[in-house]
């Protein structure tokens, strides 16, 4: 049975205050002949949800832990689960096949193998309908059956959730990504083997920026009870480089961080304007100025300036302040720290 739901905006609003924020078949459907490299990271909270967030992962770690994952057409499977036909897309993951039909309105997933199972979903998990934008949820339930290894028989059944519950800016250590959306998926799965039953319960939170296909970052919290005993948890977390490396990037070389805060720069060189922003872990005050080659301050955009924690933008006009052609000097100054770097001028 599937059910969407439409919270908060209807899509006409959305598609014309955030466009950029909308996953669509097109640009976010799994690709065959695609592969997915991610690294694992020491991410364990998710934040906030509600708009305009500001997810600071400035301070994430890589555990040195790596995976890839190969997308292909239905034509590239090997072993097919007993009474699947239906599907156009194999993902292949940590040992597992999942089986997936997609079509421009939604992705499904209609059966899974590895070496310890084989499953055909007679009602299919619907695990995402398009286009899927801030405030719109699915809810879907599902079933199915198969063999274990031994061939003996076994059945699930379950029913899941996908809400697209945050939009907002990620920050990184070495960049700022905005107009970010997030999803949240909530899976409860029961699993009944023949000398155990699996309660499983998954929550899986995925950021997305507007021009990568895959997801920046995915959380994945799983919950598994063998037998009504108590729940083993475990929590991990991925990063994709290559999607970090598309979207709405504010990048320059003067990047940097200081104590508190993180700095970006853009465009570097300029012509007309030299845009900053910087993100504050906590109230400060902020001084920001550009000084030319002979150290003399020629603009003042912020003095001692107290600013909150958070997210703040700013640009300096090179026509109002008559910036000539050359090299300068950004300084930002937070408390008694100072980050000084180079801008040109074209």
């Amino acid at each position: 049975m599937k059910k969407i739901t439409l919270l908060l905006f209807s899509f006409l609003f959305i598609s014309g205050a955030f466009a950029q924020l909308i996953l669509t078949y097109r640009n976010n459907a799994l690709l065959p002949g695609d592969t997915i490299y991610t690294e694992e990271i020491n991410l364990v909270s998710p934040g906030g949800a509600g708009p305009a967030q500001v997810w600071d992962l400035s301070g994430i770690q890589f555990t040195g832990e790596k995976n890839t994952s190969t997308i292909s057409s239905s034509a590239r499977a090997t072993s097919i689960p007993d009474g699947l036909h239906d599907f156009n897309t194999i993902l292949s993951d940590k040992g597992y096949e999942y089986f997936y039909k997609i079509d421009e309105q939604q992705s499904e997933v209609v059966g899974l193998f590895n070496k310890e199972l084989s499953l055909s979903l007679s009602d299919p998990i619907l695990k995402l309908s398009y286009p899927m934008f801030y405030g719109k949820s699915i809810a879907d339930e599902f079933s199915g059956s198969g063999v274990n290894r031994n061939k003996s028989g076994i059945a699930i059944s379950g029913n899941y959730s996908l809400e697209a519950d945050a939009y907002g800016t990620l920050i990184l250590s070495d960049r700022i990504i905005k107009d970010v959306l997030r999803t949240k998926i909530v899976e409860n799965k029961i699993q009944i083997n023949p000398c155990n039953v699996y309660e499983i319960k998954t929550t899986i939170y995925s950021w997305y920026a507007p021009s990568a296909r895959y997801p920046l970052i995915s959380l994945n919290i799983r919950e598994v009870k063998n037998n009504g005993q108590d729940p083993v948890i475990t929590t991990t977390a991925v990063l994709n480089p290559a999607m970090c490396n598309t979207g709405i990037l504010l990048t320059g070389s003067g990047n940097g961080n200081i104590g508190t805060a993180s700095l970006i720069l853009y465009p570097n060189p300029f012509i007309e304007k030299l845009y900053y922003n910087y993100f504050l872990r906590k109230q400060a005050p902020v001084t920001i100025e550009l000084v030319d080659m002979n150290g003399k301050t020629v603009v003042i955009l912020a003095d001692k300036k107290l600013q909150d924690e958070g997210f703040h933008t700013g640009e300096l006009d090179a026509v109002k302040y008559d910036l000539k052609m050359g090299v300068y000097y950004f300084r930002f100054t937070l408390g008694d720290k100072l980050l000084v770097s180079k801008v040109v001028k074209m």
